[in-house]
Parts: C-alpha cells; sequence; structure tokens
C-alpha cells in the first residue's frame, strides 16, 4: 500500500506547510522529526485526510486521497494521535471493537489485538480509569484491530513510563515485520535513528532532509532543523546524538 504526498501546501494564519513532497516506502518505518511547531503533527493530519492540502495532492495507493471514502481511508490507513478522548463508561475491549467499523472481515479479534500489544487483562477495565500509558496501548490495539496496512502515530512514546515505551518500540517494530508502513511523528533524534528506516526533519513548514536515515540524520541536518549543534557519542548504547556541549555523568 503505497502513500505520496505531491508538492502539498497547506496556509493556517501564520503557519504554512509548503512543496512537501514525500513518497513513503511500502514497508517502512517512517519518522518524521524536527523542533516544536515545525508541521510535523499537521503534516501527519494531511496524510490521514483530517486536513486537505490548499494546493498539491495526496494519493492511496495512486487514487488521490480526496476522492476516496473516509471508510475506505480508514479500511487502509490507522491513527494513533497523541490526544485521547474518553468515550464515556466504554471498556477497555469496547474502545478497541470501535475501530474494525471499516473492516470487511475479521482476521484478528479485538481481543487478539490486545493480547498482541500485551494488555489483554486489561480488556473488561473501564477506559476512563486507565493509566495514561495503558489508554496508549489501548488505542495502538486498536489500531492493530483496525488491520490498515498504513499505521500513523503521533508521538506514541511521549510521556510514558520506560517499560511501556519499551513495549511500544516492540509494537511496532513487530508490526513492521509483519508487513506494515508505519509513520512516526517523533520529537527524540535517538529514537529517530533506532527505530525508523526513513526520516523526513521539518523546519518551519519545509522538508531540509528525507531519505534513509543513514543520509538524513547527519551533524549537519540536525543543527539546521533543530537549530542546536550536535555531536555523535561513542559507545553509548542507544544513545547515538546528544547536543555538542552535554556531558555524559
Amino acid at each position: 500500500m503505497s502513500l505520496k504526498l505531491d508538492h502539498i501546501g497547506y496556509n493556517r494564519g501564520s503557519f504554512s506547510l509548503r512543496d512537501i513532497s514525500i513518497s513513503v516506502p511500502e514497508g517502512s518505518i517512517l519518522g518524521i522529526g524536527g523542533q516544536n511547531g515545525s508541521g510535523k503533527s499537521t503534516l501527519l493530519k494531511l496524510m490521514y485526510g483530517f486536513y486537505r492540502p490548499d494546493s498539491g495532492r495526496i494519493f492511496l495507493e495512486k487514487k488521490a486521497l480526496s476522492e476516496i471514502s473516509t471508510r475506505e481511508i480508514s479500511r487502509n490507513i490507522a491513527v494513533v494521535n497523541q490526544e485521547i478522548s474518553e468515550p464515556f463508561n466504554f471498556t477497555a475491549l469496547e474502545v478497541v471493537k470501535l475501530s474494525g467499523y471499516s473492516r470487511n472481515d475479521e482476521t484478528i479479534s479485538p481481543l487478539e489485538a490486545m493480547e498482541k500489544c500485551g494488555i489483554s487483562h486489561l480488556s473488561n477495565r473501564t477506559f476512563s480509569e486507565l493509566s495514561g500509558g495503558e489508554k496508549r496501548l489501548v488505542i495502538i490495539a486498536a489500531a492493530v484491530y483496525q488491520d490498515a496496512k498504513i499505521i500513523l502515530m503521533d508521538e506514541p512514546t511521549a510521556f510514558l513510563d520506560v517499560d511501556k515505551e519499551e513495549r511500544v518500540k516492540a509494537i511496532i517494530r513487530n508490526l513492521n515485520e509483519d508487513g506494515r508502513t508505519l509513520i512516526l511523528v517523533l520529537h527524540d533524534i535517538n529514537l529517530l535513528n533506532s527505530i525508523c528506516s526513513h526520516v523526513v526533519l521539518l523546519k518551519e513548514g519545509r522538508i531540509i532532509a528525507e531519505g534513509k536515515k543513514e543520509t538524513v540524520l547527519t551533524l549537519e541536518n540536525l543543527e539546521n532543523a533543530y537549530s542546536t549543534r550536535f555531536r555523535i557519542l561513542e559507545d553509548a548504547g542507544p544513545y547515538k546524538f546528544a547536543p555538542a556541549d552535554y556531558k555524559l555523568m
């Protein structure tokens, strides 16, 4: 399932995305990085039709997104937003079930989707009573149950405890191994490096670098994107990049 953005422009007040062209490699994990306010979440919302571009076109499997029904989009694209609404008095299992409205068949049950995310024990808990990390995992399980080929996630590890962050990272890798394409908005540069195969860096609504992570995550590109000098950490485990004046304790 391919997703392509062709010279997208989007203007709202003083902010604009300008001339955004991306071909998301099928089966990749594409990370979108950049400073706060660079347009990362706005770009993600354009990718699934929540916002409509003012110029340019977005194509899902060579068909313009603007010509595809909401049901068909949801059959092919699942979304995990950073902001989580709380459905009144629903259990976690019922929240997962809601995401299956666009499915034609059931290759996986809602409970199996929760099991894939390690949270089947939460199935009968009231969603509003769960912790923030547990709610995030329930919404990811809902995306798994939706069974879309493309999954978009906005800051999926933000504000999570270490154990739940590691679980989310494992889920992302497993989904990718199962053939899903994932597009992630991430503020953590080292997470962009450790989990993504491809990266787009934004600055003030423009792409300043995009492609395979090895060619994008350079000191020059990071300094340009984040207006901060970086250095490469040697033998620091999963941490490769740090601000130039950062000192390991």
